[in-house]
């Protein structure tokens, strides 16, 4: 058990990951194309996800609109299958379809959703890379009403992780890989059909709580998980926390083989003590033993004398006498051979228990011995156990066109460097407009302090006004302004 958990603990401070991410592979298996069809053309494409076992598919309403014809298009076989609508709400941009025959794994949804500021993930496809991880942030929800006081509302959020146009129906993921709502296109930016523009900035959803909500009442199956996502800070805590009691217990258990090796310690010299009494109850039967014979050849000595006496007195009792000194030579003997035996079988009994009790008493030294560097080797692996900042950085603001922008920069990721580009493959956090740098600043927490290094961007970084220097740091305060080449953010230190 104390070896289970030693390797436990060494296993989880050097393979435990910054945060999560979704497995490509896997999900990818649930994600489908929907096209709409009209005078055998194809009038509009878009994405969609299965969420159970008999082929109904999630996807965007205004995909169907004007549709004579739907198919479903799985591209890890290319096969295009037939499908039947069931549900569309265009207030809601939501439908479900159904497939016959459509055998893919199913999705989770969360019940729980995810809260501002946490990290999500979707796939971005394309023709030559297949299925690709975008990851971003939740900027905000928006609730739409709806047209009327019966329609219910529309709850809706908006993250930064990029995609284009043919992703919109495609599933957005929290860091523990469930649904937590589908991407739509901007409200707003026409009647429907929506227009087909590329998404810039900002990403809608419709949140898993609506979608929930539809499938209850149509009473369609799927698999909900209820348990709140946490997130990786959130989860290092936790498992920070088990290794402290995991520790806690083994060096509990190490004190408690160290009372047991006490307890054999006092059990040993209680037997030693119990050797000695032995002993000298030995010695004290040897040394009756030396008097019993004493004894004899006393009392042999006067039955001769008497014998010589009684010889003279009378020859008949010569047969007599013989016989009895016979029967008394014989109980000599044999008091002398028991009293031999009994002390030679003391003796013996007295070493064999000395020296069982001195195997014991090694045995338990090495066992104490093996607890301490056990709880020591412990001890050490839970101090060299990487430590968070004390707070999370938060990166609000826009650019010189409005876009909007927005960063959150978790507390675990500062200590290690956290670097922010447009490259989604180079940079942890993506700032998604043309005059960013695939690799642009770097902000790294260090001897107490948050500090900002330029990355030798194209277009410079500048902080409070100043121009920084290619790989210059500088430290970062709260409400200092950091410009990202035309990017300008207001910096929040957040205290975890």
């Amino acid at each position: 058990m104390r070896v289970s958990l030693f390797l436990y603990l060494v296993v989880f401070l050097v393979f435990s990951p910054a945060f999560g991410k979704i497995d490509v592979n896997i999900v990818s298996e649930s994600i489908v194309r929907v096209r709409a069809h009209k005078n055998d053309r194809v009038i509009a494409e878009g994405s969609g996800f299965v969420v159970n076992e008999e082929g109904y598919v999630l996807t965007n309403a205004h995909l169907l609109v004007d549709a004579e014809r739907l198919t479903i298009l799985v591209p890890k076989t290319s096969a295009e299958m037939l499908s039947q609508q069931i549900f569309a709400n265009r207030d809601m941009n939501l439908a479900l379809l159904r497939v016959q025959g459509l055998d893919l794994p199913p999705l989770n949804l969360s019940e729980q959703g995810a809260a501002i500021g946490r990290i999500v993930q979707t796939l971005k496809s394309s023709a030559q890379a297949g299925f690709q991880v975008a990851q971003g942030t939740i900027g905000a929800y928006q609730d739409v009403p709806g047209k009327t006081v019966r329609d219910p509302v529309v709850h809706l959020l908006q993250h930064n992780a990029m995609v284009t146009a043919r992703a919109f129906g495609m599933p957005l993921f929290n860091e523990c890989g469930d649904v937590v709502a589908i991407n739509l296109p901007d409200p707003d930016s026409g009647r429907w059909p929506f227009r087909k523009e590329e998404p810039r900035g900002t990403i809608f959803a419709l949140r898993s709580g609506d979608i929930i909500a539809v499938l209850k009442g149509r009473k369609i199956a799927h698999s909900v998980v209820k348990e709140e996502c946490l997130s990786a800070i959130e989860r290092a805590e936790q498992e920070k926390k088990l290794a402290e009691d995991r520790i806690k217990a083994a060096r509990d258990s190490a004190q408690a083989i160290a009372k047991t090796a006490r307890d054999r310690a006092r059990a040993e010299r209680a037997a030693r003590l119990a050797a000695e009494k032995a002993k000298a109850q030995a010695d004290s039967v040897s040394k009756a033993v030396a008097d019993s014979i004493n004894a004899a050849q006393q009392a042999l000595e006067r039955e001769k004398e008497d014998r010589i006496a009684a010889q003279k007195a009378a020859d008949s009792l010569a047969a007599v006498h013989q016989q009895k000194q016979k029967e008394t030579s014989q109980r000599l003997q044999l008091i002398i051979i028991s009293g031999a035996a009994l002390v030679i079988l003391v003796l013996l009994g007295w070493f064999l228990f000395a020296r069982t009790k001195k195997a014991q008493l090694r045995s338990a030294s090495s066992l104490l011995n093996k607890a301490e560097h056990e709880a020591e080797a412990a001890r050490e692996a839970a101090a060299q156990a990487p430590q968070p900042a004390p707070f999370k950085c938060l990166l609000e603001g826009q650019d010189n066109t409005g876009q909007p922008f927005a960063l959150s920069i978790p507390a675990l990721a500062l200590p290690s460097g956290a670097t922010l580009g447009r490259s989604p493959t180079s940079a942890e956090f993506i700032i998604d407009h043309e005059a960013v740098s695939r690799e642009h600043i770097r902000l790294i927490y260090t001897d107490g302090d948050l500090y900002v290094e330029d990355l030798n961007a194209l277009n410079g970084t500048r902080l409070n006004g100043r121009l920084l220097n290619p790989h210059e740091q500088v430290g970062l305060q709260n409400n200092d302004q950091l410009e990202i080449g035309p990017v300008v953010f207001q910096v929040r230190l957040i205290q975890e």
